[in-house]
């Protein structure tokens, strides 16, 4: 609820309380308003915080299996996603690819000991076009046979 219609609301249950301390009990004006006061800072309070504490619903995300994490054939169903939701490629598909690159190269005797995708003999294994679109935070899904181009680059090394 936005914050004006928040505080209309409260001052309409303050003015309503008011009011029926005044008529229904002959209490006066100062009085009333000493009880009115309380009562509208606890609707205001509770009308401005009400959203804060809605159920998530959404779903949550998958768990990672083995199977997902090193076979780049089975990205099929993340990369369908990730085309039309750029955070779902950033989130989901891109530290999927980080690994199996760092798989693929730690598989290699001369990248063995390589820690992570920035160390420069990555770059160079890997190629720059397939580099960027792992190690970038604004990469985006290349076209498909671009993808596809690259993701057989990792395969053969």
């Amino acid at each position: 609820m936005s914050p004006v219609r928040a505080i209309l609301l409260a001052a309409l249950a303050g003015v309503a309380v008011q009011l029926t301390a005044m008529k229904a009990m002959d209490t006066p004006f100062w009085w009333a308003l000493l009880v009115a006061l309380p009562i509208a800072t606890v609707v205001l309070l509770t009308a401005l915080f009400v959203g804060a504490f809605d159920q998530d619903w959404t779903p949550e995300p998958d768990l990672p299996i083995a199977s997902v994490c090193l076979h780049a054939t089975q990205l099929s169903d993340r990369l369908g996603q990730a085309a039309t939701d750029p955070y779902r490629f950033t989130s989901r598909v891109q530290p999927r690819l980080r690994r199996l690159a760092l798989t693929t190269l730690r598989r290699d005797p001369d990248t063995a000991d390589i820690a992570d995708l920035h160390d420069p003999r990555a770059r160079e294994k890997l190629g720059p076009a397939l580099h960027d679109l792992l190690t970038a935070q604004s990469a985006r899904l290349p076209k498909p046979d671009e993808f596809a181009a690259m993701v057989r680059h990792l395969e053969e090394r």
